[in-house]
């Protein structure tokens, strides 16, 4: 992509990768099946390339390579461009060794013609770095090849950003193509104290007017959430284009904030194309303003697949999946984008069956699952709970190559605990790199709800050692722990600590994991005192929990004392009715327990038969 196209892109993908929080798969830009093609039509050439002038002297292609008039370099360069026209990585591997065989990868023309392929097909930025750590003395022309190169992956931009610092050490200015693209490695990693940095530097060499440098600014002060700094920069300039406002849309659209100023900019726009629009749905999708957005798509004069998928994203965003799957049968042209985001609106509104269902419809048509899609997928089978399922996903991960990145492994780990199958949910989260937050949550919430409360602690006490903090949902896990394996001082020693070390504030969650394990040890005076000093209105799993305590302890005192609040909290929930019918029934208080009968009646309340949930040819009954 050009500087140009590359802001563009970046706006037209916002319809999706915004509204995940995720970066968008590479299968938008290029079909596995297209490079295929390429590679197989490209190969008879590239063998031919390839082949070594010793092997085959009266070869007249190896002697016209050997003999090339323009010295090895133009050979080499000859066997590169072979290499990219056929798409291929063990060539460009092969082509590698020859240049350093022939001492020539400190070539500034040839280690930026490595560069550049390495960063289009191999899927690590390594062999990209090491290609320019080969080269004592970058030209400017080396190093806008590879701040370009690694500006295009979220992963790699911090690589850019380092090259940037290389170059002002060694004194190399960068030029009105290397500003471009380190701006948007600055938006890629949030760095805006850097972005300004080198914003001011634009100023001072003169490449502001060099329309390509003001539109990446708005770009990445749009994406680093600095909105007025980008709307200053936009009525500040002399000359605009339909990327600068786009550019300019795609920040208003980021939070979906000020969407009437981002009208208004619209409709002042001098040309629009479909990339406008999409910034205009996207906005109102962020903002919560799904009738805005959809008449916005209903006015489009032409619509692509991201218009598309962003009001499908809103319905499921909005628990709307009726119209989301409406949307999704209308759609003309369906591409991994659109199926990742039904499968996981699908997950996310707890229709795991109905997720399922569509990945296998989507195997069938041929579309190739991603990292993203898999990640959907797997929180459907934890849904579901079912360790027939688990294997297979997992099985099926491995077989297909899928990328086993941070977000997969987090998935299936906890996917794994859910299932019960705590052996290799362990054994996923070891091959985490570098787990985080999220993936010690799963994992102890996992351990936790399937009885292991000690090896859950000893995973948070790993997780304090490596200075990871802790947030809500982990100390849920943790408090559950305690509460399953009955050590209520370490539960209580915990609760301190999330409050007063972490600063967090409980939740109607951890509130309900305290009573009931305090409840759990008999210790009902402790829980009820509890739940009567929560600052906010007792949580129905709290006082449900106590009363479950009161059952067990036969405590009827406690359990008239709160039944009423909760069944003013959950009026149609029977088991409160029947757990306060057979305390008293315990207690042989026939008469009370006669009362609850009645009252069940008067109110309609009935005990509905329990059921079991059949699997059956991928249908549930």
């Amino acid at each position: 992509l050009t500087q140009l196209q590359s802001i563009e892109y970046g706006i037209s993908c916002i319809g999706v990768g915004l509204i995940f929080r995720q970066p968008l798969s590479r299968s938008i830009i290029t079909s596995s099946s297209s490079g295929a093609v390429r590679q197989q039509s490209n190969a008879p050439v590239l063998r031919d390339v390839m082949r070594e002038p010793h092997t085959d002297p009266a070869t007249p292609r190896s002697l016209a390579i050997r003999h090339h008039p323009h010295n090895r370099v133009d050979a080499l360069a000859a066997i590169l461009q072979a290499c990219a026209a056929a798409a291929s990585l063990p060539a460009l591997r092969q082509a590698h060794a020859r240049v350093l065989r022939a001492g020539l990868h400190a070539h500034n023309s040839l280690a930026a013609t490595l560069l550049a392929l390495y960063a289009d097909l191999s899927p690590s930025h390594v062999c990209a770095l090491r290609v320019f750590s080969s080269v004592p003395s970058p030209s400017l022309s080396l190093f806008n090849r590879a701040v370009r190169a690694f500006s295009t992956a979220s992963s790699a931009a911090v690589c850019a950003l380092r090259l940037y610092l290389q170059m002002t050490r060694r004194r190399i200015p960068p030029d009105n193509f290397t500003i471009p693209f380190l701006l948007n490695s600055c938006a890629a990693v949030s760095a805006l104290a850097l972005g300004a940095e080198v914003h001011s530097r634009a100023v001072r060499t003169g490449y502001m007017g060099f329309l390509p440098v003001p539109n990446a600014l708005i770009d990445m002060y749009g994406k680093c959430s600095a909105l007025g700094c980008a709307r200053r920069l936009f009525d500040e300039m002399p000359v605009r284009d339909v990327v600068s406002y786009n550019a300019l849309l795609g920040a208003y659209a980021k939070r979906g904030e000020e969407m009437a100023s981002a009208r208004i900019v619209f409709v002042g726009m001098p040309h629009r194309n479909v990339i406008s629009w999409n910034a205009m749905i996207v906005g109102y999708v962020n903002g919560g303003d799904l009738n805005s957005a959809r008449a916005i798509f209903d006015a489009m004069p032409v619509r692509n697949v991201i218009s598309w998928t962003t009001v499908l994203v809103g319905y499921m965003k909005n628990k709307m999946v009726d119209e989301a799957r409406a949307m999704f049968d209308r759609m003309p042209e369906r591409n991994l984008v659109s199926w990742t985001a039904m499968i996981t609106g699908y997950a996310q509104n707890n229709r795991p069956d109905k997720a399922l269902a569509l990945f296998q419809d989507m195997e069938r048509v041929g579309v190739k699952s991603d990292a993203f899609t898999m990640t959907g997928v797997i929180s459907s089978v934890a849904l579901l709970g079912r360790i027939d399922l688990a294997n297979w996903v997992g099985a099926y991960v491995e077989c297909r190559g899928i990328e086993r990145n941070q977000h997969v492994l987090t998935a299936l780990t906890d996917m794994h605990a859910k299932c019960g199958n705590v052996e290799e949910a362990c054994r996923c989260f070891e091959q985490i790199q570098s787990p985080d937050s999220f993936s010690y949550s799963a994992l102890i919430n996992g351990l936790a709800s399937h009885g292991y409360g000690i090896k859950a602690l000893d995973f948070f006490r790993r997780m304090q050692a490596e200075c990871i903090k802790p947030d809500y949902i982990t100390f849920i896990g943790v408090l559950n722990a305690c509460s399953h394996a009955g050590l209520v001082d370490d539960g209580m020693n915990f609760w301190n600590m999330m409050v007063r070390q972490y600063g967090i504030e409980p939740g109607s969650d951890h509130y309900a994991c305290i009573v009931d394990m305090l409840g759990r040890a008999g210790r009902l005076k402790e829980a009820h005192e509890l739940v009567k000093s929560m600052p906010v209105k007792p949580y129905a799993g709290a006082l449900g929990a106590l009363l479950s305590a009161c059952r067990t302890y036969d405590n009827v005192e406690i359990a008239e004392t709160i039944v009423g609040e909760l069944f003013e909290l959950e009026p149609g929930n029977t088991g409160n009715y029947l757990l306060l019918w057979s305390i008293y029934a315990a207690r042989e208080q026939w008469v009370d327990a006669d009362r609850v009968r009645k009252t069940m009646t008067e109110r309609g309340i009935k005990k509905f038969p329990g059921f079991s949930r059949l699997e059956r040819k991928h249908k549930y009954f």
